[in-house]
């Protein structure tokens, strides 16, 4: 090991440089030694070469370091010391390994490749990811991304499993695109959107809030362009896509904390409600259905907004068995 330590001393003179004739003649003796030696010195060369712009901001004077380090130990030394000529030849080859071992981790840390991040939120709760370029997903609760530490490339990727809401930082030059488990994607270049791709489900919903996004299943590339309070619902089964240009975006209420209807039919209201707090209302008074209503629901429970909406149109709430209603009577205004 010793006279390994001697040559790979040698090696790094040679890499740099700075190896004499003489130096040159016992470094070739050696490495026709045996295949491990010429082994050896090919990994060191590789690391050597890999890591070139390492070494142009880390290449130390082995010769001058060591008479630096030489001459300190020299005057600290007490006279009956006797370890010069070891001592001489472990401090340049630790100097030589540890540039080399320096210079290997540089290349390890900058040549591997890094794995991406995936993120998963809890049953029952949504979580806030901040993207390396700013832009935040708010994922719903089971739901799973998947990013690149970096975004890097013409295009910003992420993948997505379950349900989440995008708030992306404008960047045309570098397109933000989701991509979904079934091939579909939905590319942006600053908007905030929200996305359906659950895995027990047969339809994927795209949800646009602000700005412009091209939906693309697999089966229909071309997609659709979607701008401000527009949704579009892929059907997988008969590669159809529906777009409805007047959508609440009440399928966002997970995240932006509650319902908002401006001008909406009732019939459409009810629907919203029961999907929002997953419960059964039955309309009695079929006139009820067309009729416009216009109101803000924060996060208030069931009943509050049920009497709410009593208040407002003259209903009469029912509650035939527990998370069923029924709407009785009715105003329109």
């Amino acid at each position: 090991m010793q006279a390994n330590d001697d040559y790979i001393l040698l090696l790094s003179k040679q890499f740099s440089g700075d190896i004499s004739p003489a130096e040159s003649d016992a470094l070739q003796s050696w490495l026709a030694q045996s295949p491990e030696h010429a082994q050896l010195a090919a990994e060191l060369r590789q690391v050597w070469e890999k890591t070139d712009a390492f070494g142009k901001t880390f290449s130390p004077n082995l010769d001058v370091s060591f008479r630096q380090v030489q001459a300190k130990i020299k005057a600290a030394e007490r006279p009956r010391a006797r370890v010069v000529s070891f001592g001489q030849r472990w401090l340049r080859v630790a100097a030589a390994l540890t540039f080399l071992l320096s210079a290997f981790w540089a290349y390890r840390q900058l040549s591997a490749p890094t794995e991406p991040l995936k993120i998963f939120a809890n049953r029952g709760d949504k979580q806030l990811v901040l993207l390396p370029d700013g832009s935040r997903v708010w994922l719903r609760a089971n739901g799973q991304l998947e990013h690149p530490v970096e975004f890097s490339g013409s295009e910003r990727h992420v993948k997505l499993l379950g349900e989440a809401y995008f708030e992306i930082e404008h960047d045309p030059a570098n397109p933000f695109v989701v991509d979904l488990p079934n091939g579909d994607k939905v590319k942006v270049l600053g908007t905030e959107f929200g996305v359906r791709a659950l895995p027990d489900q047969t339809s994927t919903g795209v949800f646009v809030r602000s700005g412009k996004v091209l939906f693309a299943p697999k089966a229909r590339p071309q997609g659709v362009v979607l701008t401000a309070h527009q949704k579009a619902t892929y059907i997988q089964n008969a590669a159809q896509i529906i777009v409805d240009k007047h959508a609440t975006l009440n399928e966002l209420a997970w995240q932006r904390g509650g319902l908002e209807f401006v001008g909406t039919p009732m019939e459409k209201v009810i629907a919203d409600i029961e999907a929002h707090y997953k419960v059964k209302i039955n309309l009695r008074n079929t006139y009820m259905r067309t009729c416009l209503h216009t109101a803000l629901h924060t996060t208030q429970p069931i009943d509050t907004v049920l009497e709410s909406l009593a208040l407002t149109h003259h209903f009469r709430v029912l509650r035939p068995a527990p998370g069923q209603y029924e709407l009785a009577g009715g105003t329109c205004k």
